[in-house]
């Protein structure tokens, strides 16, 4: 079969491995998370009923204030930090990682400190009483705990683009696990109430950054704990790419005060704590994309810099794919089990059963375009293209949703659940249009892919001369002399020959990537085999005898090893990964 026509199913080979590598530990991750959020509120509504289920609603802006900063940095610095890694760039991108690192926890432990001491000011922006000690109470103990508990987020977005996958999911999923276990523990069994939710996620966070740890401490990828000189312009960058989806925690920040102050009004206590009720539900569906984006974050970073468009649309199609079956699933168990799940957080009478199971309802029919929404926001800040997530941020977030909630409220609270199907579907009709317009659905047509070639190939030598062959006549194509050509001809076939040779007989069917990107300052050689651990680069041509006549094998690599300007290998998810500068 012609090389044209594998092309694409050794492409597919290469990013499906890589997407379940990533994907299920990602989603697991964050499905745990939410899923012990939600035990929280189960556990606080069956102890202390509605008030505790209101007080950690009212509390709920400081939730999401850190969020702003933990996942905007987090998220932001991460991608950078692996567009850095794809391009061999490693002290760059630990740099990254102790500047992030630093500012978070200086920003984080200054802020604790001025909300504990303006705490019944605080309390009044937030719509509670002052004297309302159950809520001061809990808010209170979450300022006390924010410096451990959101330095999860640059643990665990760094971790992961550290092709460590595993770990950041595992570190997460028990720390999810044991904030469950320890929510009974502290607000059943030992009647802490609000303020043993708080100690339960405290609890959950510490052995998450003590796992975590480990990856820094066993030196499994280039994340180091070492004295750097901070680079302070990475700070912007980082915001701006991260920002365009964490954000959403701002603009959720302002909407979550004002539906506490006009639930407040509209049904006192018990609206409050049924509000609660459907917004842990919906960090419950929003865990599937949430998870997806941070699978495909690494993947679409280390594709763009490649500039491989068609990487990148096998890996959104699949991330597509998945989050639609997850989330269908999750849209029919929220309309069939509505009464259900009001009975489980403890709402199970009167009004408060009834505004709860209605919201429940009402709020299934938006999961699946939230999911759209969030995955495609994900999506566009993963390739760069911070303009589209902005706007479906600030659209979903916060502009649609106060004109949502401004029109549902006529319909008093049984059509204030309305907000969230209506602010989904107007954010939907109106990015998809302009994407459309402005380069595309994808956005790709702005990646310039006219200097790159990508190719895919099996192990044998005639589709080793076959790619060789191609790669050179595009070298030719793009100015390149016919000295870089056959200096490309020679590094291609080299690179494969080593691996192929070095495992023959022990390994399957070796499959090999090459992207040839050609700019005017430079020409780069991506290269991705899924062989065992191995690095031709660093072969010992030394070894070589020409008048003893040992290893002439070896004298092709060294030409390729002495010529080229700088080379970087990387073990990255399950493959071995090579760059190359010519």
């Amino acid at each position: 079969m012609s090389i044209f026509y594998r092309k694409l199913d050794e492409n597919q080979y290469f990013v499906r491995k890589t997407f379940r590598r990533f994907f299920w530990p990602a989603v697991f991750s964050s499905v745990w998370l939410a899923i012990a959020g939600v035990v929280d509120s189960v556990f606080v509504g069956h102890a202390i009923g509605a008030a505790g289920l209101s007080a950690i609603s009212l509390g709920m802006p400081v939730y999401l204030f850190y969020n702003i900063l933990s996942y905007g940095f987090s998220i932001g610095g991460s991608i950078h930090f692996a567009a850095r890694l794809a391009e061999g760039r490693e002290r760059e991108g630990n740099r990254i990682f102790i500047t992030v690192t630093c500012f978070l926890m200086t920003v984080y432990i200054a802020t604790a400190l001025l909300g504990i001491l303006f705490l019944p000011q605080l309390m009044v922006v937030l719509g509670a009483d002052p004297a309302d000690t159950l809520t001061a109470s809990y808010i209170r103990m979450q300022l006390l705990c924010v410096p451990i508990l959101y330095l999860q987020g640059p643990m665990y977005f760094f971790v992961n683009a550290d092709n460590d996958p595993k770990t950041a999911a595992f570190a997460m999923s028990l720390s999810g696990m044991l904030d469950a276990l320890f929510s009974y523990v502290f607000i059943i069994s030992m009647g802490m109430g609000v303020i043993g939710s708080v100690c339960s996620t405290l609890v959950g966070a510490a052995v998450m950054l003590s796992i975590t740890g480990s990856h820094f401490l066993a030196g499994r990828g280039v994340l180091r704990f070492r004295p750097e000189k901070m680079d302070w312009s990475c700070l912007p960058a980082a915001a701006r790419t991260g920002f365009s989806t964490a954000l959403q925690y701002l603009y959720q920040f302002v909407t979550m005060i004002a539906v506490n102050h006009l639930l407040m009004h509209l049904g006192g206590v018990t609206a409050v704590a049924a509000f609660d009720v459907v917004y842990n539900i919906s960090l419950l569906c929003a865990s599937i994309p949430e998870g997806t984006a941070v699978a495909t974050e690494p993947m679409l970073a280390s594709y763009r810099s490649e500039r491989n468009l068609g990487n990148i649309r096998i890996t959104q199609r699949l991330a597509l794919q998945w989050s639609c079956v997850l989330a269908c699933i999750g849209m029919l168990v929220l309309l069939s089990g509505s009464g259900e799940l009001s009975r489980i957080f403890g709402m199970d009478s009167g009004m408060a059963f009834r505004y709860t199971s209605n919201g429940i309802r009402i709020y299934a029919l938006s999961v699946l375009p939230a999911m759209l929404n969030m995955l495609f926001c994900g999506y566009y800040q993963s390739i760069q293209r911070e303009w589209l997530a902005y706007l479906i941020t600030v659209l979903r977030n916060f502009l649609f949703y106060l004109i949502a909630m401004a029109f549902c409220v006529q319909g008093g609270l049984e059509g204030f659940w309305y907000v969230f199907v209506l602010t989904e579907c107007m954010t939907l009709l109106v990015w998809i249009p302009l994407a459309v317009r402005r380069g595309g659905f994808l956005q790709l047509r702005d990646i310039d892919v006219s200097r790159a070639k990508s190719v895919a190939i099996d192990s044998t030598s005639r589709d080793i001369s076959e790619m060789t062959q191609i790669l050179q006549r595009f070298c030719k194509e793009k100015g390149g002399s016919e000295k870089e050509a056959m200096y490309i001809g020679l590094t291609v076939e080299e690179i494969c020959l080593a691996v192929t040779e070095h495992f023959a007989g022990l390994f399957g069917d070796i499959r090999i990537q090459m992207t040839l990107v050609m700019d005017s300052a430079e020409t780069t050689l991506y290269i991705r085999d899924n062989a065992l651990e191995f690095n031709p680069m660093a072969e010992n041509t030394d070894r070589i005898s020409l008048e003893e006549g040992r290893h002439l094998d070896l004298v092709g690599l060294r030409i390729v090893q002495k010529n080229a300007k700088e080379f970087y290998y990387r073990r990255y998810s399950g493959f071995n990964t090579l760059v190359i500068r010519l």
